[in-house]
């Protein structure tokens, strides 16, 4: 997402697009001690943005604007946590910037919304204060905000083992159209893995099938092996329902993404996806047709 940075040196501000992300894979395998749980992921960047503008400001402190009325407290932000963090790193104490947040990506729809706001921030920060950080600088940052915020400063197609902060560069996934459609309720991840700890963590689905058919750039047995544990774990008719559609209208195959609650399809078609966005838009609100982005 780098290179989708626009510069205004005049006015000291820096814009950033921060893409949604989809897992193709989701499994968790354990509870781990200290909380959190190890999970296996294949992550992918979709062409599903926010958009993140930074200005300085001579007023001290993080400012933070949005097109979206966040009801708790601005400083639980990821975008607001992850600047503190920066400047935390780089030593800067009294810094003064302004933080405004254009939503598009939906809020608790499993497409790190959240987490790719403060990647962006990260990553806007590092070229607005001219402090020469690299990727693995600002992904070790992140990781301190949210599991997801190292992936998506790196983008693209990621295997993400762990607790999904340690990542494997995958080929890129393309070639092909996502369909996202998000129902009218939202899921907490908190909630979710909650949920996750009643069930068994035997293996439902080995992550080297679907693996073995990314590298090998096979579109329709990528498609056929995307899986996501939560789907039996919240096990939501609506999710059922969405899927069944996606697939009845030319979809490759369907999932949930993250701990939803978005739902996407995976197309060959361009205008079978576009068809199936028409007839879904009579149910449903919030629908998005991208693609793999790097």
């Amino acid at each position: 997402i780098i290179n989708l940075i626009c510069f205004m040196e005049i006015y000291m501000e820096i814009t950033v697009n921060a893409p949604a992300k989809i897992n193709l894979y989701l499994d968790v395998l354990n509870k781990r001690s200290d909380g959190y749980h190890d999970v296996e992921m294949i992550m992918q960047t979709v062409s599903l943005f926010d958009t993140i503008t930074i200005k300085k400001s001579d007023k001290k402190g993080i400012a933070i604007t949005s097109t979206y009325n966040f009801a708790e407290d601005i400083k639980k932000n990821t975008a607001y946590i992850a600047a503190e963090k920066f400047f935390e790193y780089i030593k800067f104490k009294k810094p003064g910037i302004c933080i405004n947040i254009q939503k598009k990506i939906p809020i608790g729809a499993g497409l790190a919304g959240g987490s790719s706001d403060a990647a962006a921030v990260l990553i806007a920060l590092n070229e607005l204060f001219e402090s020469k950080l690299s990727k693995n600088d600002l992904a070790s940052i992140g990781e301190k905000v949210g599991a997801d915020v190292p992936f998506c400063i790196f983008g693209g197609t990621m295997l993400a083992t762990g607790t999904g902060t340690t990542l494997t560069p995958l080929p890129s996934f393309k070639d092909c159209y996502i369909l996202i459609v998000k129902p009218t309720f939202s899921v907490s991840t908190k909630t979710a893995y909650q949920a996750s700890d009643k069930f068994s963590y035997e293996k439902c689905k080995s992550i080297n099938s679907i693996i073995s058919a990314i590298k090998s750039n096979n579109l329709r047995e990528t498609a056929k092996n995307i899986f996501n544990r939560f789907e039996k774990v919240l096990n939501f008719d609506e999710i059922s329902k969405i899927k069944n559609i996606l697939n009845k209208n030319g979809a490759l195959n369907s999932c949930m993404t993250g701990t939803g609650s978005a739902v996407y399809g995976i197309f060959e078609d361009e205008k079978k996806a576009i068809s199936c966005k028409k007839f879904l838009n009579k149910t449903y609100k919030e629908i998005f047709l991208a693609f793999p982005f790097e």
